[in-house]
């Protein structure tokens, strides 16, 4: 048993190195999400409850939860969108086949925009931003190819 959670430590760790590197790349953060807080505290609480003194077990569960704090960071990045949240990753900016940028005007509020993108594989991505969307828009430009479509909706 104590081989299967060390494999299992080396992966949560190599994806914890996986997600420093692209996160240490983005340029625009997004609004962090949430849930992943909550997932990171209602797991690691259920997991710390077994009696277990082994040192792999520890090392597991720890990066656990710093993997599942970590996933809710996200962004516009210089190489490649960083997505947030449990399924995590990284989006080509050669995969974008439309963007749409959705602002959020609130009086005596920080401008904030909606991103949505869509994929090659038919996927949509939305990111919040707390930023105007001609930032989002201006950097966006210098990133997509020309083919992509970029469109400022409404709510």
């Amino acid at each position: 048993m104590d081989l299967i959670i060390i494999i299992v430590d080396v992966v949560f760790l190599a994806g914890a190195v996986f997600n420093i590197y692209w996160q240490s790349q983005i340029e625009i953060r997004s609004v962090y999400k949430i849930s992943s807080l909550i997932f990171a505290a209602f797991m690691g609480g259920w997991l710390m409850v077994s009696s277990s003194s082994d040192l792999p077990y520890i090392i597991m569960v720890a990066a656990f939860v710093t993997l599942t704090i970590m996933n809710g960071v996200g962004g516009i990045g210089e190489k490649k969108v960083v997505m947030n949240g449990f399924y995590s990753g990284v989006l080509d900016y050669s995969q974008i086949v439309h963007v749409t940028l959705i602002p959020i005007e609130i009086p005596q509020r920080k401008p904030k925009v909606a991103v949505i993108f869509n994929t090659k594989r038919t996927q949509q991505i939305q990111m919040s931003f707390n930023t105007s969307y001609k930032t989002v828009q201006d950097y966006l430009s210098n990133k997509l190819s020309s083919g992509v479509q970029v469109e400022v909706g409404q709510i």
